[in-house]
């Protein structure tokens, strides 16, 4: 495996296969966030969704990606950004590094594709013309293989350990799947896929560019810490989402490309 280009925040970025792009191995980081909004002054504020014990839904409660309502360190990725703060996060880091010389145009960062996601979780060339037909021409498989429910230690996914204050009704993987954290883990805590990537299933839901279908919804790829049924964690699996969504089990990735 060829080394991975190491940008100025510290995240390694590797090929991915039939592309033409970079992904960032894992998903962006606390710090990585926290310098951006020290830089521009960005508000990544305002109408988080979270989760607690006597609740029936995700409800606006005042958290936000500093204090998402669990503890994290910087390594932990960020949660509680929407599509635009991810946006303005990659518009940011381009004209950063462009300015100190470590990439050149027409090389910028961005979300990935929905297509170039796909390929760097191994499902390679997908039928349907939208992100909505991709997911309904799918075989149904899982990152670890075909089978229900995922081995030990695969991924972060709402174990056992994840009913830690929550409601009555919040469901877990089923066959005492548990894992170290409750919540998000550091980044790079699972063992990465055959390509090199880590975080591609659990820990947070993924922003990518594409519009889910022909409404104003985005995609997210990959599942999160809160995932317990075996549509959301497939290969394949789409959850669209409305740009302005801010919620604990969100967080980005980001992509390297000439385009």
């Amino acid at each position: 495996m060829s080394r991975p280009f190491i940008n100025r925040l510290g995240l390694p970025f590797r090929p991915v296969p039939g592309t033409g792009c970079r992904l960032a191995v894992w998903p962006v980081r606390v710090r990585d966030f926290a310098v951006f909004v020290e830089a521009t002054g960005h508000n990544g504020e305002g109408g988080m969704l979270t989760l607690g014990p006597d609740d029936h839904d995700w409800l606006p409660k005042g958290k936000t990606w500093r204090d998402p309502g669990f503890p994290q360190g910087d390594d932990h990725p960020v949660v509680g950004v929407n599509y635009h703060d991810a946006q303005a996060f990659c518009r940011w880091l381009t004209r950063t590094e462009r300015a100190a010389g470590l990439i050149r145009a027409p090389l910028r960062y961005r979300l990935p594709s929905d297509r170039e996601w796909s390929a760097a979780i191994g499902l390679g060339r997908e039928r349907g013309g939208t992100p909505e037909a991709r997911l309904h021409h799918s075989d149904g498989r899982y990152p670890w293989g075909p089978d229900w429910p995922p081995p030990a230690g695969f991924g972060n996914y709402a174990g056992a350990e994840s009913k830690a204050g929550m409601p009555s009704w919040w469901g877990v993987v089923p066959g005492g799947y548990a894992d170290l954290f409750p919540r998000t883990s550091p980044v790079g805590s699972f063992p990465a896929n055959s390509l090199g990537f880590f975080d591609m299933s659990g820990n947070v839901w993924e922003w990518c560019l594409d519009a889910y279908s022909r409404g104003l919804a985005r995609v997210t790829r990959g599942a999160s810490w809160g995932s317990d049924r075996p549509a959301y964690l497939r290969s394949a699996q789409r959850n669209p989402l409305f740009p302005k969504t801010r919620n604990d089990e969100l967080g980005f990735r980001l992509a390297l490309a000439p385009r």
